[in-house]
C-alpha cells in the first residue's frame, strides 16, 4: 500500500503551523512598511478596475497577463478595497510557496529540520522583499510550484501532480511571460527526455 505523501505527524504539524504564521506575518509586516511609488500600486489599480467591471485588454491596456488583476479583484471582493487585502494577497502566495516547499523537501528525503530552515529562508526571501502582489514574483512562484509538481510527479509516479503542472504554468505565463516561457520550454524538453 502506498503511503500518503502528505501524511504528517504532530511534530510536523507544529513546524508547518509555524511556517504558516511566519510566512504570513513576515510579509504582512514588510508589505505595510512602505511603498515603491512606481511599482506598489500597479496591481492595486488593476484589481480595482476588474472589481468595477473594467477588464484588461478590453477596457484598459495591460503590459502583462491578467492573472494578478483577477486574483486581486477576488481579494478586494472578499476583504474590501484596502491595503490589508492587497498585502494579504502577496502573503497568501508567500504562504503557499513556503509550505509546499517544506512538503517537497521532506518528500525528497531531506531532513525535516533542514527542510524547515530552508522553508523559513524561502518565506523570508520570496515575497517580503516587495511585500505587495507583483507580476515578476507571481510568475516566478507559479513556475517554481510547477517545477515542484514536475519533480514530485516523476519521483512519486503520481498523476495528481501532473494535473497541476499546466495549470500552474498557465497562471505563471498569464502573470508575466518571462520567466514562465523559459520554464515551459525547460519542462517540455525535460518531459520528452523523461518519457522517451
Amino acid at each position: 500500500m502506498k503511503k500518503n505523501i502528505f501524511f504528517i505527524n504532530i511534530n510536523e504539524k507544529i513546524l508547518i503551523l509555524f511556517l504558516i504564521l511566519f510566512s504570513l506575518l513576515i510579509n504582512q509586516y514588510y508589505g505595510n512598511k512602505g511603498v515603491l511609488p512606481m511599482d506598489s500600486f500597479f496591481v492595486f489599480d488593476s484589481g480595482y478596475y476588474v472589481l468595477n467591471d473594467i477588464h484588461p485588454f478590453k477596457d484598459y491596456w495591460s503590459i502583462t497577463g491578467p492573472t494578478l488583476d483577477y486574483l486581486q479583484a477576488l481579494f478586494f471582493l472578499i476583504f474590501g478595497t484596502n491595503w490589508f487585502g492587497y498585502v494579504l494577497h502577496a502573503s497568501i502566495v508567500n504562504l503557499v510557496l513556503t509550505v509546499f516547499s517544506y512538503l517537497v523537501f521532506v518528500n525528497l528525503g531531506l531532513n525535516k529540520i533542514y527542510s524547515f530552515i530552508y522553508s523559513l529562508g524561502i518565506a523570508l526571501l520570496a515575497y517580503p522583499n516587495i511585500g505587495v502582489p507583483f507580476v515578476d514574483h507571481h510568475s516566478t512562484i507559479f513556475s517554481v510550484l510547477a517545477i515542484y509538481c514536475f519533480i514530485l510527479g516523476i519521483k512519486k509516479e503520481n498523476n495528481f501532480f501532473w494535473f497541476f503542472i499546466p495549470l500552474l504554468l498557465g497562471l505563471s505565463f498569464f502573470s508575466k511571460q518571462i520567466p514562465a516561457a523559459y520554464i515551459i520550454i525547460l519542462l517540455t524538453a525535460t518531459s520528452f527526455f523523461y518519457f522517451f
